[in-house]
């Protein structure tokens, strides 16, 4: 199908004007013709322009300036030359205005980076623009900026009166915008209480502009309209120069600005309210409209992309005007000094007085008594000391440095290629010093802060600071210039120690929690689905009992929390590229899809022993009667080991044995909780297994770590794979195919090594299709098989003449010559420690092996009587005590006379060449544990 080409500036030309927007001003905002392509079929008679079908997906034109917003950029213009017909004079009035200028004018030229400039003092600065007719390239550049500022510091003042105006019922008639300082004052009386501390209504730099009677005309058009244009038009008409000018489309995104919201408000309230568990609403929502109610809460904003992070801000604010708040957001930006130094802080400052207009107009807050409050809210905070100490009457009787904030955010993405993270390190430094002690500094950066070759700068710097959360959206494709991760920092407590007292030094773990944002973002629009789930997460969950949470906002995004612990400056666990690591986001996804909380299968407990019980119950029990101690009362005991923070254990086991075990382990690194099993069908070699392997080893690290408190709760969360919770059995007929998984340690020990790996080798080859159709009953079978396999070595270990069952060495043994023990043996002496030879007939009762320095020596004894001691070599004392303790009765005399036994050179020898049986024991139980994790991986990625 042929195709016509025609320029979009003459199409939009004969475009019809909608919505009050004319194709002119289209034209003049799209800034320049767009070489579009139409089909023949869509006449430019019947075709809606739709700027989302050429431009940005999701984009309905916005941005585009309205018809109020044009009328005033139109007369934006005149002002400004307004203020450059000014100029000359105001630059002679005195000599403060000298210097003022002369000021801003070494600001721009170290900003051009302009060296050697011959003009470098007020009075050669003055002079120059009084005596020359003409300026040169760069005193005309400065010129035309500086008026540039001044016009705009004016209309934002002139907007901020007319809104006031309008909100108090004051006729436009009696408001003069030539000069609007005058108003302000009657209406913010000095020394009333409805006195306005406000930095930008002071005398400053940008303070002298006052519009002429040859611009009446434009004052006029525009007294209508500044109250109508919105604030994204407000931040575009004061932007001077968009090319050099750092901006981010994402940044000023208002889904961003609302995240930046939830971050300073809501996100410090909800780690609080879960710390101190207080029940107050997280929202802070006013049942009243009292003003006094509302606080403020003073944020500094610093780092890169301020124009756009001040964009989505004030985005974010209108958008959420409607909600009652306790707190305001009092926003200060503060960057490099020429482009976001005290020009922008002005009008942001005039900015966030307008805003409270909207505010007190929406909540029905008294407005005068809401903007004095908070104003005067913002001032004393700032001006408070280090120990929180405020001015009663000012701040000149509090000396203090630096002026301190309750939030930071610091967006530092530019970093140096050399060293960025000690670049990182000093900027977060820098930032905290204007912090106060309870404040939260947020850190978005592109740097990783933990990194395993600085632990050690990174554990230093952590001893004054302590982080609360990490958030990773490194995995987030299509998030522009938004960082990869965001650090959230606050100041730690200190407290003074005495002098004598000097405390040891150890390593704690603390608790740090993180969030995962991955996906694919289509559009920039859908990063507010992220914004929207971690809200309803803080309304749903706790940080404190919630170790795992996974929610899909939509279709390709994913929303991961997990606590994480720091523990020597690394983190204990942290998002890896390992597909086996339970963080990895694919696996983390069906983890918590596949998975269910212990308190499923088990009732939860926790013991105390006997002295923490409290005196109240004591009492209760005995006048009831009734003594039940707790595990009595729970069949099962669950003991948490903290002796080792990297790798904290869970041990299952009887109930019977807690004071045993309270006894061996104490109370200091360990908890001890009674489980009662909620299904009869429950394995508990299983679950056994399921806390030993690699994978749950790792989950409850992941449960368990930030600290030994409120472990009851973190336990009843612990994540079981779902499948414990079938009870499918494998059919009877094929049972028999796996009969080498029933054997006890005893049939292991008495088994050939060669037949009884054959014979796993040949069930494993049935287990492929059992595991995927009953994974419960085969777990069951395998965990079962490997706990025999474990006390099969036990015994190995601790009784080595089990070894001599095997037959193996039984055959060895058998084709080996033997020798008499008595009365001459080249192997054994004989001792006979009697005092009445007639004892040497007694029947033999017990038989003991024992050492006397490096002899050992094999005990025949008699009741308690030892008879004769048998001194050999090791493993020969071990064969005759095996050979003995089946001839229990037999007189002793008969035995020395009558028993022979191999050389100890050739039971040496046998044992040597015969190893092999522990060595089949130690990699059937490898391969076991392989599959295990084999099994539980595979059904939770299914």
């Amino acid at each position: 199908m042929s195709t016509k080409y025609f320029k979009a500036q003459s199409w939009l030309n004969s475009t019809p004007s909608r919505n009050g927007l004319r194709p002119e001003d289209l034209e003049n905002t799209l800034q320049g013709s767009l070489d579009l392509e139409l089909p023949m079929e869509a006449s430019a008679k019947n075709y809606v322009f739709k700027p989302q079908n050429f431009l940005v997906p999701g984009w309905s034109g916005e941005g585009l300036f309205s018809k109020p917003g044009f009328v005033v950029k139109k007369a934006h213009k005149h002002l400004i030359s307004d203020a450059k017909s000014q100029f000359k004079e105001i630059i002679n009035r005195n000599i403060s205005q000298h210097k003022i200028i002369y000021n801003e004018f070494s600001i721009f030229l170290e900003a051009r980076k302009i060296e050697g400039y011959p003009i470098d003092s007020p009075i050669k600065f003055s002079n120059y623009i009084s005596s020359a007719k003409e300026f040169d390239e760069v005193v005309t550049e400065f010129i035309d900026l500086y008026c540039f500022r001044s016009v705009i510091v004016y209309l934002y003042k002139a907007r901020f009166l007319l809104v006031l105006a309008k909100r108090m019922e004051i006729s436009f008639d009696k408001i003069d915008l030539h000069n609007p300082n005058s108003i302000l004052s009657r209406i913010f009386k000095t020394g009333s209480s409805s006195e306005l501390k406000c930095e930008s209504f002071k005398i400053h730099q940008f303070s002298w502009y006052r519009p002429s009677h040859f611009v009446s005309e434009s004052i006029r058009e525009i007294k209508e309209c500044l109250t109508l244009i919105s604030t994204t038009e407000m931040i575009k008409l004061a932007t001077y120069d968009l090319s050099k000018l750092e901006y981010s489309h994402s940044y000023s995104h208002k889904s961003f600005g609302l995240l930046i919201n939830k971050l300073l408000i809501h996100f410090p309230k909800w780690l609080e309210n879960s710390k101190s568990e207080k029940a107050y609403p997280l929202y802070g929502l006013l049942n009243g409209k009292s003003s006094e109610r509302v606080s403020a809460l003073t944020t500094k904003f610093a780092g890169n992309n301020l124009s756009s992070l001040s964009l989505s801000h004030w985005m974010a604010q209108e958008n959420n005007v409607i909600q009652n708040w306790s707190e305001v957001i009092c926003p200060e930006f503060k960057g490099d000094e020429f482009f976001q130094g005290k020009f922008t802080q002005i009008c942001q400052e005039i900015q966030f007085l307008t805003f409270l207009v909207d505010l007190a107009t929406y909540q029905g807050h008294d407005l005068l008594g809401l903007i004095c409050k908070i104003m005067n809210d913002k001032f004393t905070k700032s001006n408070s000391n280090d120990a929180g100490q405020m001015s009663i009457f000012g701040s000149s009787d509090i000396k203090t440095t630096r002026t301190t904030y309750d939030r930071v955010v610091l967006n530092l993405t530019d970093l140096p290629k050399k060293n960025p993270h000690h670049f990182l390190m000093g900027k977060v430094s820098n930032e905290l010093k204007d912090l106060n002690r309870d404040g939260y500094l947020f850190v978005f950066t592109n740097q990783k802060f933990f990194v395993p070759s600085h632990n050690d700068k990174v554990e230093q710097f952590l001893k004054d600071v302590r982080i609360e959360a990490m958030f990773n959206l490194d995995q987030l494709n299509g998030r522009g210039e938004i960082a990869s991760f965001l650090y959230v920092f606050k100041k730690r407590k200190q407290f003074t120690q005495p002098a004598f007292l000097t405390p040891i030094a150890s390593s704690e773990k603390e608790a740090c929690l993180s969030f995962n944002w991955s996906g694919n973002l289509e559009i920039f629009n859908k990063f507010e689905t992220f914004v929207d789930e971690f809200q309803n997460f803080m309304d749903t969950k706790s940080c404190a009992a919630t170790p795992v949470y996974q929610a899909e906002p939509c279709a390709n995004l994913s929303f991961d929390f997990h606590q994480d612990a720091i523990l020597d400056g690394l983190l204990l666990s942290s998002t890896s590229k390992d597909s086996s690591s339970i963080t990895h986001p694919s696996f983390f996804k069906n983890l918590t899809k596949s998975c269910v909380p212990l308190d499923s299968f088990f009732q939860i407990e926790s013991f105390a022993s006997e002295q923490a019980q409290s005196k109240k119950g004591n009492l209760t029990s005995d006048l009831l009667g009734i003594t039940i101690r707790k595990e009595e009362r729970f069949p099962l005991l669950l003991i948490v080991n903290y002796t080792n923070p990297k790798d904290i254990t869970l041990e299952l086991t009887s109930a019977d044995v807690y004071q045993a075990k309270l006894e061996e382990y104490g109370m200091a690194y360990f908890q001890y909780f009674g489980l009662i099993p909620k299904r009869n069908d429950i394995n508990l070699n299983v679950f056994r297994e399921y806390f030993n392997t690699q994978l749950g080893r790792q989950i409850i690290q992941l449960f368990l770590n930030g600290g030994d408190t409120k472990i009851k709760s973190k336990l009843r969360s612990l994540l079981v794979p779902k499948f414990f919770l079938e009870n499918n059995h494998i059919p009877t007929h094929i049972l028999d195919a796996f009969k080498v998984f029933n054997n006890s340690s005893s049939e292991i020990l008495n088994s050939h090594p060669i037949e009884l790996t054959g014979a796993f080798d040949q069930s494993v080859n049935f287990l492929n299709t059992t595991e995927q159709k009953y994974p419960w009953h085969t777990l069951g079978m395998i965990s079962h098989f490997k706990l025999s396999l474990t006390r099969a070595l036990e015994k190995l270990d601790h009784t080595p003449t089990e070894i001599f069952k095997n037959p193996v060495i039984v055959e060895q043994l058998v084709s080996t010559s033997s020798q008499s023990i008595y009365p001459k043996s080249a192997d054994i002496f004989v001792r006979m420690p009697l005092k009445n030879p007639a004892h040497i007939h007694l029947p033999l009762t017990q038989v003991e092996i024992g050492t006397e320095g490096e002899n050992h020596y094999v005990e025949l004894l008699s009741g308690e009587s030892i008879i004769i001691q048998l001194y050999t070599s090791s493993n020969l004392a071990q064969f005759i005590k095996f050979i003995l303790s089946s001839a229990l009765g037999m007189e002793i005399s008969s035995i020395l006379q009558n028993m022979k036994v191999p050389s100890a050179t050739n039971i040496d020898m046998i044992l040597s060449n015969h190893s092999s049986l522990k060595d089949a024991l130690i990699d059937l139980q490898e391969r076991c544990s392989k599959r295990i994790l084999s099994i539980l991986t595979t059904n939770i990625n299914s």
